[in-house]
């Protein structure tokens, strides 16, 4: 069994995820088929080019590499069954937990061909619908190799190379304990932050900044898929949210609170300043240049014409929406050294600056 750059695949999930795999790879011209036990979102992906029908007759071809993307409750089966199904083809997944997966695979007596992968991607929608074949581009892809042989490993780099992912190798359990403290708590958190806005009327939450904004953009995703990665991941995520209670017990019974909040800021800076920044390097500090944008057809595509002009690289953006006046606050994130040069232009293009 040797990996070959295009191999004959064969996805099971038409969601949000396998329906982007499927279009990544076809664009690539990998020869792609797809299936869901859902007849609608089969067919929705056949025809966004996400692959096409396997068909059920005895002699259509075997696919070379399987790949499960099913709901995380009913991934550890649908894996068992496909190395039952397909003998030489190797099967990956791509469950956020990858321990439990594994030891499934491994009781089929077949774990030399089940590759664990985990694509760090998605989006707050769901299904075929909000599917992107350059979903996973740039995005770590975590292999973990499991019991499996190498040629069965580098089918699925294959892949994720495939896909433009930046290839990242972890052994299973140590990939559970890290998404617990990057990815799954986060998501509890941030709907724990949204949740506490209950008792507040639409006034007081016309009040929120871009603060609350940032901390809740995740707090609308599907609760049933978390649901079962939290059944999946509980003891690493548990863990992680017996830290992050501990930080906030000590906050709530300090006897100097303002003390209590500046240490848990000040570690707070120091690791966030470790999350990989553009490009997956070293985070920079940027400038930001908040510039007052009337709520009007075509103003932003004018504001960023202007920035180009003066040949300034916007390295992020922001847009926060008044709730009380047309206008909307669109923040610059530049260079230091090119923050002023930027901001006298821009004034001198009739663009309002708000104050720092």
């Amino acid at each position: 069994m040797t990996a070959a750059p295009v191999s004959r695949t064969h996805i099971i999930g038409a969601g949000l995820i396998g329906a982007s795999i499927g279009i990544g790879l076809t664009s690539e011209g990998w020869d792609v088929t797809i299936e869901d036990a859902d007849a609608a979102a089969q067919t929705l992906a056949h025809s966004i080019g996400a692959g096409g029908d396997r068909g059920r007759s005895a002699d259509a071809p075997a696919p070379e590499l399987v790949i499960v993307a099913v709901p995380p409750s009913a991934t550890a089966a649908a894996v068992a069954a496909a190395l039952d199904a397909w003998p030489l083809a190797v099967v990956t997944d791509v469950a956020s937990v990858k321990a439990p997966i594994a030891a499934a695979a491994d009781a089929t007596g077949h774990g030399d061909r089940y590759v664990g992968s985990h694509p760090m991607a998605g989006r707050e929608l769901s299904g075929g619908l909000a599917a992107q074949g350059d979903l996973f581009k740039a995005r770590p892809w975590v292999i973990c190799a499991n019991g499996a042989s190498r040629e069965a490993v580098e089918r699925v780099r294959a892949l994720a190379h495939a896909l433009q992912c930046d290839v990242v190798e972890m052994e299973a359990p140590a990939h559970d304990a890290a998404v617990a403290r990057v990815s799954h708590a986060p998501q509890v958190a941030a709907s724990a932050v949204a949740a506490a806005l209950g008792p507040l009327r639409a006034d007081d939450v016309a009040l929120a900044g871009q603060g609350l904004r940032d901390v809740t953009r995740i707090a609308r995703s599907d609760p049933r898929m978390w649901a079962d990665i939290a059944r999946l991941n509980r003891s690493a995520l548990v863990a992680t949210i017996d830290h992050i209670i501990a930080d906030l017990e000590d906050i709530r019974d300090a006897d100097d609170v303002g003390e209590a909040v500046t240490d848990l800021i000040e570690r707070g800076r120091l690791e966030v300043a470790r999350i990989p920044g553009k490009h997956g390097g070293a985070q920079r500090e940027w400038t930001p240049v908040t510039v007052i944008v009337p709520d009007i057809a075509g103003q932003l595509l004018r504001l960023l014409s202007d920035v180009a002009l003066v040949g300034v690289n916007v390295e992020d953006i922001t847009i926060e929406h008044s709730p009380r006046q047309p206008v909307g606050l669109t923040t610059l994130h530049v260079l230091p050294a090119r923050a002023q040069e930027l901001t006298r232009a821009l004034s001198d293009n009739g663009w309002e600056i708000a104050a720092p």
